[in-house]
């Protein structure tokens, strides 16, 4: 495929104006205001809809899953002239992600996680994929850790972020995660060696809130990036420019997706390096530079690395901004 070959993603594909059929709204069962309610009330009611009835479509076009009712009947895959209930109420809200805004192919992601319906059998699109693997979400990670798959950033964000939730079921990741309405970004924090910008789409979850920290006056390090969304990259570009100053490191005090999600969007134009904790990038879709113990920060004030516990990094000397 043109975009993306050979990586490892889960099921999906493109919204077709198809999706939007009032006939196929009419036939969801969960309502348009709903499905906007679901998404955090970031889409209109009509869109939203879409999304949700994209998902269903492209999730039985490509492996052959069916989250509808009367199942058996073909009509209920056809648009507008089919009789059962599409079963958008089983999808669970989990991610958003844009592809960043260095790519030539620009993507804006939903993720959802739904049960698997009794006695699915798989059936797969060969036009679209070449292999198939079902995996933990633990078992993915330590593959594309020891190079036997690849994957892309957003994937391992969600992969980490159902190890997080400890959810079985899409019932309980319902209850665990919650997507709301983000808001802009605010500069939390700022002094003459730092600034502390809090955002609000912490590893691609809507309404998680995080904050991101610049060291240094001129030479300057970007510390735990970890909302990827363009409205948090464009604020500390922004912070970056308004200092005159330039990045010359991204650290990461923990790769989680809260701390790590926007390391990637941010190193690849930059071309910088990310640094973290020796052995805490394994589950990191790309190339970490160890720190190591008291080791000093490319920046041009005196911030020096203890490593921590679990992979976590504790930056001294210039104290933690806003903490």
């Amino acid at each position: 495929m043109a975009f993306g070959p050979g990586i490892h993603v889960f099921p999906g594909g493109r919204i077709d104006p198809e999706d939007g059929d009032p006939r196929l709204a009419a036939r969801s069962v969960r309502t348009g205001p709903d499905a906007a309610r679901a998404l955090g009330d970031s889409l209109g009611a009509a869109e939203a809809a879409a999304i949700h009835v994209g998902a269903i479509r492209e999730l039985f076009e490509e492996v052959g899953v069916v989250l509808a009712d009367d199942a058996a009947d073909p009509r209920v895959h056809r648009f507008g002239d089919g009789t059962g209930r599409l079963r958008t109420d089983l999808l669970v809200p989990l991610a958003h992600w844009t592809t960043p805004a260095f790519m030539t192919r620009r993507f804006s992601t939903w993720f959802f996680v739904a049960d698997l319906p009794p006695e699915s059998v798989m059936t797969f699109a060969p036009d679209e994929v070449a292999a198939h693997r079902w995996m933990t979400p633990t078992a993915a990670l330590d593959a594309m850790a020891a190079g036997e798959i690849r994957m892309w950033v957003p994937t391992t964000s969600v992969l980490q972020r159902l190890i997080e939730s400890g959810a079985t079921t899409a019932a309980t990741v319902s209850e665990r995660i919650r997507l709301t309405r983000p808001d802009a970004p605010v500069v939390h924090l700022e002094t003459a060696d730092r600034l502390v910008l809090e955002t609000s789409e912490a590893g691609g979850l809507p309404g998680r809130r995080c904050r991101t920290t610049l060291l240094g006056r001129r030479e300057i390090v970007v510390v735990d990036p970890g909302d990827a969304s363009d409205p948090a990259i464009e604020a500390i570009r922004s912070a970056v420019d308004r200092r005159g100053g330039r990045v010359t490191a991204i650290a990461l005090t923990a790769t989680d997706p809260d701390h790590a999600a926007g390391a990637e969007a941010l190193a690849i134009p930059l071309d910088v390096p990310v640094l973290a904790a020796p052995g805490s990038g394994r589950h990191l879709p790309y190339d970490i530079r160890e720190l190591e113990d008291g080791e000093r920060l490319p920046t041009d004030i005196d911030v020096r690395v203890t490593l921590g516990p679990g992979g976590t990094v504790d930056l001294q000397g210039a104290a933690s901004a806003g903490e």
